[in-house]
């Protein structure tokens, strides 16, 4: 049998147990002074004590929370290794009640004296669970037309027949649960919605949180306009059940949310609709999520006149849907609490949308960069602060459109408070960038990620000077030479959110935020590069689209890989940033098939029948540069571009 069983939940402590003293400074975590004199252990996971309610939430006394979130028969199918990605057991419906079949594995734990085999677990599982995907069935979106006119605006032939085809993909991703789950919820893991949606792909069968806004772009370019906004009503479902939006539509998500783009997504909606009536809804909706994440997500030192923003998680057991991945990840932990620790930080980088990356990791020590050392809460990102400060212009838009005067001026000075702090805090005059900052180290890490650059996109003006930092510092740190687009990172871990990899969510944020701060031009070779680089591999792969991208080929042999699963296809966010941006510079990109843009690189020794053929094996295997390090760092060299 499996040698150790994670099934038990901790109290909440409103503090934990005390081992270090803060020295030098006060710290505030979520409004909450913690003083300098108090021994604190700011490693740990429990020390917010407003998180109860996500605690509340995981360890429901609903029986189906015991089957697929924690205890003893998740721990044997994962341990046996029943599924070769552990998501597959935790998406699979019950042929029955939840209470009667937890009974009945309790049972059976009994009679075999907790000696369970791998044979009698499989038997278990296929008597009492069905195949997951039969809770949702897939739907045509009413408001779905074959060919809209405006896509055939495009004046590249290539560029059109594409858009085309994307945007005939949409009801193969769109989704609607069925009324079995909804009449007996018990027996499942989804989270019944009332309106239909769209999913990613592959193994994400799912509404997922941050990927909705990149979908949602791509549904406005098609002007599905009743699913943008079905979609929006299932957020706001979401927030008037929990209090906030979960990563995505299943139990095992209900500890912790993502970057809360809610507000985007209903501001994009209503320019794009003129439907301001909407925000009488909506407003309600974008003001709870801004509570849950100001009292569960700020962290002040003492010297600062505000607060900032961090992803946090509280949690004690591995996350269900990778539970063999973080076991593993854990097994040189000292015990039960460093365990409980390292996999809320591992939930944490999971709330922030990357998971992984060396971003969340240790920068010094003899396993810097590693897994092992992910310390995401310890950790002021740019993104989420950047992502918040839009949130509160759009609250302070809203709240002055409905007559509530009092509200949109509190919102605007909250605004300017986290403007200020952002500048203070984040930026970084001498290298002309963005930075994350440590709290433990009192400083800012002065490593490239691509969410360095989100404030561009969401309110923090920047003066002449500033931006041509900005422009300066991508082409200084070599972000411009590689093929494919902008690198996630310049860290060769082998994570997927690291080099060479490159995803359409932040992307898109590059170049919105480009163009938003007097650099069209740069704007527009990043999205240049990004779109042949898809629609290459869409052509050589017999019309694939992937979730991320290697950009050191502007080819289909390398399509991208890393992480946790096989590089995944449909694909919702990817499809919907390319319709955005092909209807953005509809009459300024071209494709030149001639034009691979790889200077370097196999598919120069290859024909095009061998290209085509050899993408469809192994799609998901990746050649990783060759590597140099300096100074401690791993740096990749560059084998094309």
């Amino acid at each position: 049998m499996p040698s150790e069983v994670i099934c038990s939940s901790l109290n909440i402590s409103e503090f934990p147990d005390t081992s270090e003293i803060i020295k030098g400074t006060n710290l505030y975590i979520n409004n909450q002074e913690i003083n300098k004199n108090i021994n604190v252990n700011l490693e740990g996971t429990k020390i917010i004590s407003n998180e109860k309610t996500l605690k509340k939430n995981f360890h429901s006394d609903n029986m189906r929370f015991n089957i697929y979130c924690n205890g003893s028969l998740l721990d044997f199918v994962q341990k046996y290794r029943l599924f070769k990605d552990c998501k597959h057991f935790v998406d699979m419906p019950l042929k029955y009640d939840a209470d009667v079949v937890f009974k009945k594995w309790t049972k059976l734990l009994a009679n075999c004296h907790g000696e369970v085999d791998k044979v009698q677990v499989e038997n278990f599982v296929l008597e009492n669970f069905d195949e997951p995907g039969k809770e949702l069935e897939e739907y045509i979106p009413q408001d779905y037309n074959i060919g809209p006119d405006n896509l055939k605006q495009i004046s590249d032939g290539h560029y059109r027949h594409w858009a085309l085809d994307l945007h005939n993909r949409w009801p193969t991703l769109c989704r609607k649960v069925k009324q079995s789950v909804k009449d007996n919820a018990e027996r499942y893991s989804l989270i019944a919605l009332p309106k239909p949606f769209v999913v990613p792909g592959g193994r994400f069968r799912e509404m997922y949180y941050w990927d909705s806004f990149f979908t949602i772009k791509g549904l406005l370019a098609s002007k599905m306009y009743k699913t943008v906004r079905d979609m929006i009503d299932n957020m706001g479902y979401m927030i008037d059940k929990f209090g906030f939006i979960p990563n995505g539509n299943r139990v095992y998500y209900l500890n912790r949310s993502q970057p809360p783009l809610m507000s985007w997504c209903v501001d994009a909606y209503i320019k794009e609709t003129g439907d301001y009536d909407f925000i009488r809804i909506a407003l309600g909706w974008i003001e709870k999520e801004l509570q849950f994440f100001k009292k569960n997500r700020t962290v002040k030192l003492d010297e600062w006149k505000s607060y900032l923003y961090r992803y946090h998680v509280s949690v004690d057991t591995p996350r269900p849907e990778s539970y063999r991945e973080d076991l593993e990840c854990s097994e040189d932990c000292d015990d039960l609490k460093s365990k409980q620790i390292m996999w809320g930080e591992i939930a944490a980088a999971a709330e922030s949308g990357r998971d992984f990356s060396t971003r969340w990791f240790a920068t010094v020590g003899s396993v810097m960069g590693s897994m092992k050392t992910i310390r995401t809460s310890r950790i002021l990102p740019v993104d989420l602060n950047a992502i918040l400060l839009k949130n509160l212009a759009i609250v302070e838009e809203y709240c002055l459109y409905v007559g509530d005067h009092e509200k949109s001026e509190r919102y605007k000075n909250e605004k300017e408070e986290l403007k200020s702090m952002i500048r203070e805090v984040l930026w970084n005059d001498d290298l002309g960038c963005w930075f994350d900052y440590d709290i433990d180290k009192y400083h800012q890490i002065l490593t490239y990620y691509d969410t360095n650059f989100f404030p561009l996109v969401t309110g923090c003006s920047l003066d002449k000077r500033d931006q041509e930092k900005i422009a300066s510092y991508i082409n200084n740190i070599g972000l411009l030479k590689y093929p494919g687009g902008i690198p996630t990172s310049l860290q060769s871990s082998g994570e997927q959110w690291d080099f060479p990899n490159a995803w359409a969510p932040t992307t898109w944020v590059i170049i919105e935020g480009l163009n938003k701060n007097d650099q069209p031009e740069l704007a527009r070779l990043i999205a240049d590069k990004w779109l042949r680089k898809n629609y290459t591999v869409w052509k050589d792969t017999d019309g694939k689209m992937f979730e991320k991208y290697n950009v050191t080929t502007g080819c289909a042999l390398n399509i991208a890989g890393g992480g946790e699963y096989i590089v995944q296809e449909g694909f919702g966010w990817t499809n919907g940033v390319i319709l955005d941006l092909l209807m953005k510079y509809k009459n300024d990109v071209k494709y030149d098939d001639g034009e691979l843009q790889c200077s370097n690189c196999i598919c120069k020794q290859v024909t095009k029948i061998e290209r085509k053929n050899s993408c469809s094996v192994e799609i998901h295997d990746i050649n990783i540069p060759s590597l140099e390090v300096k100074h401690g760092l791993t740096v990749p060299t560059i084998v094309s571009g």
